[in-house]
């Protein structure tokens, strides 16, 4: 079941008494998360929540409370956060992890508790037996990463929840901006509908106006006019980033690593991949290779290389002289 799906049925009360959350992705947790609270009143949030970071404190810890009746109430919510030792993820910690009491309370529930395991991680380890033990007791809400169509759905449900509306080329400026992070852009939504009066839409330049764009966005900007030849304008754009304060190194690493997944992306595509499956094997998320589609075709494989090879010795430079970040670009625009 998905997050919707999930959250559908706990607005239903049909609720299970233990939940798996799968996935990583960061704003459909919280709408979770929040809807689960909800079911919990107020005068009964201190008594009958509890969270437990397994980063911090003991497994043991959590299962106890979620073993516990509820304190004047009909129910308890207990989250289990960082559940690390669900992964194949080694964590320095001192915190020492019984993962049999899990195993108990999952053969042997208490109905009045609803204990929910936040494993916001892309994959479990398969192989140990606490994890194919969850997969066969808890209900397992898929939290995975939403296509463009999904996060353009999820953003105009709210727009229209707070009886507003969003023009489609705002709206596609708004994802742009905000990429694959769903959770900045409902954010974004906040601030604008904040800032749309009654009966009016949200339209291209107020998004322009109210949402910035990020450093990795600007350097997006940057490769095109890297590879545009455009020398003036990408001398300008890196000084303007420089008075900024960005790190020249920060930058010529994201300038490194837009180039690195062109490249890939040109690759893949040669050999007859389809976006999704480039994105599924790059591990990357669907939108950035769309961003990347677009591109790949205007440039020939060998500018991708030679810029690629001209970044990496860029940054051994920055790395290991005292040369002006400035100059090491424009020498570097020269060369390609």
């Amino acid at each position: 079941m998905d997050v919707q799906e999930a959250i559908q049925k706990i607005k239903d009360r049909k609720l299970a008494n233990i939940y798996l959350v799968l996935g990583e992705e960061e704003y459909q947790a919280n709408e979770l998360r929040k809807n689960l609270l909800k079911l919990i009143p107020n005068e009964e949030k201190d008594f009958n929540i509890a969270e437990y970071d397994m980063e911090d404190v003991p497994l043991s810890d959590a299962i106890n409370d979620a073993m516990s009746a509820p304190f004047f109430g009909d129910m308890k919510l207990v989250f289990i956060n960082h559940p690390y030792f669900l992964t194949g993820e080694k964590k320095k910690t001192k915190v020492e992890h019984e993962l049999t009491e899990l195993e108990s309370y999952l053969e042997r529930p208490l109905d009045t508790t609803v204990l929910v395991i936040n494993a916001l991680y892309p994959r479990l380890d398969e192989r140990k037996k606490i994890v194919k033990l969850l997969k066969q007791r808890a209900q397992i809400i898929k939290n995975q990463s939403l296509n463009e169509n999904q996060i353009r759905q999820l953003i105009i449900k709210k727009f229209n929840d707070h009886h507003c509306e969003i023009d489609s080329d705002a709206l596609s400026l708004l994802i742009e901006r905000t990429g694959e992070n769903l959770n900045q852009a409902m954010n974004e939504v906040d601030k604008l509908i904040i800032n749309v009066q009654n009966g009016d839409k949200v339209n291209f330049q107020k998004v322009k106006n109210l949402v910035p764009q990020t450093l990795e966005q600007n350097v997006f900007d940057l490769v095109d006019l890297v590879l545009d030849h455009q020398t003036d304008t990408a001398l300008q754009m890196y000084h303007e980033l420089i008075l900024q304060r960005e790190e020249p190194l920060k930058i010529n690493a994201i300038l490194l690593g837009q180039f690195r997944l062109l490249l890939q992306v040109k690759i893949l595509h040669i050999q007859g991949y389809a976006q999704g499956n480039i994105a599924s094997t790059l591990k990357v998320h669907p939108y950035r290779i769309k961003l990347a589609l677009r591109k790949i075709n205007r440039f020939k494989m060998n500018d991708l290389i030679n810029a690629y090879l001209g970044l990496v010795d860029n940054e051994q430079k920055m790395k290991s002289t005292n040369q002006n970040p400035e100059l090491l670009f424009q020498l570097f625009l020269l060369k390609i």
